[in-house]
């Protein structure tokens, strides 16, 4: 029978488990929970080692990117054979191949389990995915205790194409910020030239290319502006944007490409606003990041991104797909003044201060499981 002192985490990577849930990992540790981890084996699997009361399987049959029905059979039957072994008293299932194929293995064994939808992706943009996706997901998340998103509209849009009960979903407010990692470091008043910043995979439903058309419309009109890009290439993806191509954008001068790295806080101390053009998100760490830095913030008013935007207050908010409104708000921010932007700044902080730190998000983990597991008798 279940137990519930073993809680159990599945994703498509090592790398999101630990830099998105370590500090809850540790924090149900702490109040005597088993915490088992379930991906794939990457660079960072091996740091679950050393920590006391986690337990790291490695998946074999998670293939991210993979359509084949027989591929997501096997990784169904992979899912469930562990669910039998660990008995969890709940699992906790992130992105969207985890929460179909995971949420229907957990219902096989009988063990409770939480869809999260950190963001809908790829597969809830193109047409022909979306109509499959909510028709297998329709049937999945019905097995579910509960089904929780990060913002707003994706629970709205689970409620109104019913693949969700409107009593079933949640609203987290996004992984949680580390604001002591996350530091206030506002930006010089006298600077002369304005850096803007995107931190995000290299792929075109970021806004990259919005970005880009941005840049060539403040360089032209002779605006010290410096448009700055860090991320990786996720070169699996069907909307991958190829390394030729941001070196050609750096060969115009467009942009400044600063590669990839896991310490993203230096990168955003240096810059002055950080930007997301981004076509749809669950709740955008960058943003979240930078506002807890104290910069100013310009976003698509699209779902996600105006979860953390204040429009006027924190930053501005854009039209999606429109590059040309993009570099009107970046031009905008160009001409406040120091103080405008400082206090901008200061109430991006304090926004994540009241609602995104990760104590907060841990805590509501902590509440919910305690309050979802206590009915049960437990068994060990």
């Amino acid at each position: 029978m279940p137990s519930n002192k073993r809680i159990a985490f599945v994703a498509n990577t090592s790398w999101s488990i630990y830099n998105f849930r370590l500090y809850l990992l540790k924090k149900l540790i702490e109040q005597g929970f088993s915490v088992f981890v379930l991906a794939p084996r990457d660079e960072y699997t091996e740091k679950f080692e050393d920590i006391k009361g986690l337990t790291f399987i490695q998946l074999n049959k998670f293939r991210a990117k993979s359509i084949s029905p027989i591929h997501n059979i096997q990784l169904q039957r992979e899912l469930a054979l562990h669910y039998r072994q660990i008995q969890p008293g709940l699992i906790f299932h992130y992105t969207v191949k985890a929460n179909l194929y995971g949420s229907r293995a957990a219902a096989r064994t009988k063990c409770p389990s939480i869809s999260v939808f950190t963001g809908l992706g790829y597969a809830f943009s193109n047409r022909w995915f979306r109509a499959f996706a909510q028709a297998k997901l329709r049937k999945a998340l019905r097995h579910n205790i509960q089904t929780w998103f990060l913002n707003k509209d994706d629970e709205q849009l689970f409620i109104e194409k019913a693949l969700v009960k409107k009593e079933k979903a949640f609203i987290l407010p996004g992984e949680g910020v580390d604001t002591a990692a996350f530091y206030p470091a506002p930006s010089a008043a006298d600077k002369k030239e304005v850096v803007f910043l995107l931190i995000a995979r290299i792929i075109s439903h970021k806004g990259i290319h919005e970005f880009i058309r941005a840049a060539e419309l403040l360089k032209q009109k002779g605006l010290p502006v410096q448009c700055q890009l860090l991320g990786f290439f996720d070169e699996g993806s069907p909307i991958a944007i190829s390394r030729r191509q941001v070196e050609e954008w750096q060969e115009k001068n467009l942009i400044q490409y600063l590669g990839d790295t896991d310490d993203v806080a230096p990168f955003i101390e240096k810059a002055d606003c950080v930007v997301l053009p981004s076509y749809r998100e669950g709740m955008p760490l960058s943003l979240l990041e930078g506002a807890s830095m104290c910069k100013g913030l310009i976003a698509t008013d699209t779902p996600g991104c105006r979860e953390v935007v204040r429009d006027g207050v924190n930053g501005f908010l854009c039209k999606e797909k429109d590059g040309a409104d993009l570099a009107g708000k970046m031009e905008k921010y160009c001409h406040l003044t120091g103080d405008l932007r400082r206090r901008m700044g200061e109430a991006g902080r304090e926004l994540v201060l009241q609602h995104f730190t990760r104590e907060i998000v841990a805590d509501i983990y902590l509440d919910k499981i305690k309050a979802l597991l206590t009915p049960r008798q437990e068994h060990r």
